[in-house]
């Protein structure tokens, strides 16, 4: 079989056509094996943040109730930073709250693919997560 040669300093150094060959079809079979874990850690990492945003607007109710007694069923009464305003953003954010002042209660839901929010991969789309008052985060991790 020819070589392919590369002078060098007078000698001859050079691989076959084969041995390249060999050498790619082994990176893309790691790659094939690599992708669908770098996928999944992607989408660890994502919703790690939406459970963030969770938190910040339960404590944000927190903080609207102890000022007005009661919750709010708008993120925009809330003084925290809107998590829907961010630029690369995953998730919709909502907030509900229910009951008399006595029996007040919030939820707060990430919903993935809403509006506005960046389309997921086909195993993640519809994922959603609600965090309730006692702190409680629900949905399919």
């Amino acid at each position: 079989m020819k070589r392919f040669y590369i002078k060098f300093l007078g000698r001859k150094i050079g691989f076959t056509l084969t041995e390249l060959l060999v050498v790619i079809v082994i990176i893309a079979l790691l790659a094939t094996l690599a992708l669908p874990m770098l996928v999944k850690t992607l989408e660890k990492a994502k919703v790690g943040e939406a459970a963030s945003n969770l938190n910040l607007l339960r404590t944000g109710q927190k903080i609207y109730f102890l000022e007005y007694g009661q919750f709010t069923s708008s993120i925009d009464d809330l003084n925290i930073e809107n998590p829907n305003d961010a630029t690369s953003r995953y998730f919709s954010y909502t907030a509900s709250s229910s009951g008399d002042t006595l029996t007040e209660n919030f939820a707060a839901t990430a919903t993935r693919g809403g509006t506005g929010a960046i389309a997921a991969p086909e195993p993640y789309q519809d994922d959603e997560y609600t965090i309730s008052k006692e702190g409680t985060i629900s949905g399919r991790f």
